[in-house]
């Protein structure tokens, strides 16, 4: 019997308004409830603070606002997704992502769709996306963030 294993990809969709992102769990280091945050002055708009995290300040990225929306004040439920630091960065460089609710965990195999670009944000920070469960979910495209981020 020769059968094609079926690869799959742990991801984890992370709820904005509006929209879901999809990113693999790989990548994230913890979910953790939102505690105060702290304002960093002089900051961009879509930075909405940071929290402390194991000893360290992490800035909080609201997407919405990088791509362009309205930044939204953390609401009962959300919660902030933590990542590892992105390629070449130190490794004590982690961030987080805002999420409107509780992130959910999703088992990503072939049988995803890819979705039309045309229903996508017209934004760099989307890569791609994916019809899951018949929803859209965007990817964010990391090298974008890295720049935006980490501006040389």
């Amino acid at each position: 019997m020769n059968r094609k294993a079926t690869e799959r990809v742990h991801a984890l969709e992370i709820p904005i308004n509006g929209l879901s992102l999809l990113v693999p769990t790989a990548g994230t280091a913890e979910v953790v409830n939102v505690p105060e945050l702290t304002p960093i002055p002089f900051s961009q708009e879509w930075l909405v603070g940071a929290i402390g995290w194991r000893m360290q300040a992490i800035p909080v990225v609201s997407f919405e606002s990088l791509m362009g929306g309205a930044a939204h004040s953390p609401a009962p439920g959300s919660k902030i997704v933590i990542f590892y630091p992105l390629t070449g960065r130190r490794e004590w460089e982690f961030f987080g992502i805002l999420s409107s609710a509780e992130p959910r965990p999703h088992a990503v195999d072939n049988s995803a769709l890819t979705a039309n670009p045309a229903d996508l944000p017209d934004t760099p920070y989307i890569a791609a996306g994916l019809k899951l469960e018949g929803r859209l979910m965007a990817i964010p495209n990391m090298d974008a963030l890295k720049a935006v981020f980490y501006p040389s």
